[in-house]
């Protein structure tokens, strides 16, 4: 099958048999969590939220990624010694099973996965992808985001733990979470705002518990 930047929303919706919910039990236990930002570390979030703040309208790909979300995703530190971490620009392989029962293997690169395994990303929890300034009419980061998580929940060997991934669009997060053929999107965080940027931190720290609860 294609690759995963190639892949749109709808299609794989179609594809794969899987539906959007408005609303679920796991968004809304996502979004509910709080969790405590050392002094230390608030301080350092907040020189990088006024970075964002100054440069978004003029940065390009390269630099929201290098200057904002790897800073901000580093404040959590998803990351045990030889149990998980983050993987950059990784390739993911999985076979599974279309919806009209046809069996089809899936092989894309994401940008980000948070996954146990030292050289490879073995078992995937997390994922971020896209990186981009705008929307162009070529791509759909919703679409890719849900094709490698499809990917990785077949890649799980029936492990039956929700996947949840982001996509950014310049200043906006988007929150996924997928459980069985449902997957739910929350509602665009700006990350220059400062009660969306604490949120974001702590849906961030969410995953790294839950990921830490299922090693």
């Amino acid at each position: 099958m294609k690759p995963f930047e190639k892949w749109e929303t709808e299609e794989v919706e179609r594809t794969f048999g899987i539906i959007q919910l408005q609303a679920s039990s796991a968004m809304q236990e996502w979004v509910q969590f709080q969790t405590t930002i050392p002094a230390q570390e608030q301080e350092r979030v907040e020189k990088i939220r006024q970075k964002l703040q100054r440069f978004a309208a003029y940065w390009n790909e390269e630099d929201i990624k290098v200057f904002f979300i790897v800073p901000i995703i580093e404040v959590i530190e998803f990351y045990m010694v030889d149990k998980y971490r983050t993987f950059m620009e990784a390739t993911l392989q999985a076979e599974l099973t279309d919806a009209k029962g046809n069996s089809c293997t899936l092989r894309g690169r994401v940008e980000m996965v948070v996954a146990t395994g030292k050289q490879r990303p073995q078992t995937p929890f997390f994922f971020l992808n896209e990186y981009k300034p705008q929307v162009k009419a070529q791509t759909d980061p919703q679409g890719q985001l849900l094709i490698a998580m499809l990917a990785a929940q077949a890649k799980n060997n029936g492990l039956n733990l929700p996947i949840y991934g982001l996509y950014t669009i310049g200043q906006f997060w988007f929150f996924v979470v997928l459980v069985g053929k449902e997957y739910t999107i929350s509602k665009a965080f700006d990350a220059t705002d400062k009660d969306d940027l604490a949120q974001i931190l702590n849906m961030l720290q969410f995953v790294k518990e839950h990921i830490e609860r299922n090693l």
